[in-house]
């Protein structure tokens, strides 16, 4: 396995194809983060001074309204990864190289597996660098008292490096599944970024909102969205209760609805769920993918 493995890296690092995804990823991922967070700072700044506003006297300034930053900027920098997973059999399957690779192992199932592991460890290298980037955007374009703490900004993104590594999986899966590098990008980049949010907009409108989270795109939104979500009300309700004030339970529900519709993903569930759902979502495409290229003609 650790010489399959080795043989993977080498077709990636030998390739263009890592730097050339990559590279627009951490710019979508600063500049969106940048332009998300600066909006964010505007808006709080406005209802803060807000004389109207102001009468209800809820601490807008005292809020780490960038997160919804992070968030945006991770759920639209996920793209690119998922492209490279996509090719990552697709491409073989093009050129046909995936005969050789197939007759020089000891069995389709090594190979595969080979290929897992290293687009989990490929999956984690783009979330790490896109963290740190949505990162340096959101640092740069926010207000400093709308900064998340550490606690905070650490677990969103550790969300987002779980959705990236998961998005790339599914890159794999559906490649796998098709068989066309044409195919499977058309279809990937269709589906998140318009048909995904589409639908999600419209489900999330009606008398059962949460449909949206049982999508694959919202359920992988709802990863970030709901970490963002939870932890904004948190915020909130501390610094309510700090004034001897409570929030229902109704409350709670729609302040947290909201917060996860600014962060990209309405009519999510809670982070756990919404994990599960989008896991179950890459089991499914990533199984089906590997079990057709278990048996696939080769010749």
């Amino acid at each position: 396995m650790g010489d399959l493995i080795t043989a993977e890296f080498r077709k990636i690092l030998t390739t263009k194809l890592w730097w050339a995804l990559l590279i627009p990823a951490l710019a979508m991922a600063f500049f969106v983060a940048l332009g998300w967070s600066a909006l964010a700072t505007d808006v709080a700044d406005g209802l803060a001074n807000d004389s109207v506003f102001s009468r209800f006297e809820v601490p807008i300034d005292e809020i780490s309204w960038s997160v919804i930053a992070l968030t945006r900027a991770i759920n639209l920098s996920s793209i690119f990864p998922m492209v490279f997973g996509a090719l990552a059999i697709s491409s073989e399957l093009r050129h046909r190289t995936i005969t050789t690779t197939f007759l020089t192992s000891p069995t389709r199932a090594a190979v595969l597996g080979a290929k897992a592991v290293t687009y989990v460890i490929w999956g984690l290298i783009y979330g790490v660098a896109v963290a740190l980037l949505v990162s340096a955007g959101t640092a740069t374009g926010a207000s400093s008292n709308y900064l998340p703490d550490g606690k905070q900004w650490f677990l969103i993104l550790l969300a987002g490096i779980i959705q990236i590594v998961l998005w790339t999986l599914v890159g794999v899966g559906v490649g796998a599944l098709i068989g066309s590098t044409t195919g499977a990008v058309v279809i990937l980049l269709v589906y998140s970024l318009i048909v995904g949010p589409v639908s999600e907009l419209l489900l999330a409108s009606t008398d059962v909102p949460n449909l949206a989270g049982v999508m694959l795109n919202g359920s992988a939104n709802g990863l970030t969205g709901s970490t963002a979500s939870t932890l904004l009300f948190e915020q909130i309700q501390e610094i309510v209760l700090s004034r001897g004030g409570d929030i229902s339970a109704d409350t709670k529900e729609n302040v947290e609805s909201v917060v996860r519709a600014g962060a990209g993903a309405p009519g999510a569930f809670s982070l756990w769920v919404s994990g599960l759902i989008f896991l179950a979502w890459t089991a499914a495409l990533f199984g089906a993918g590997l079990a057709r290229n278990a048996k696939r003609d080769i010749t």
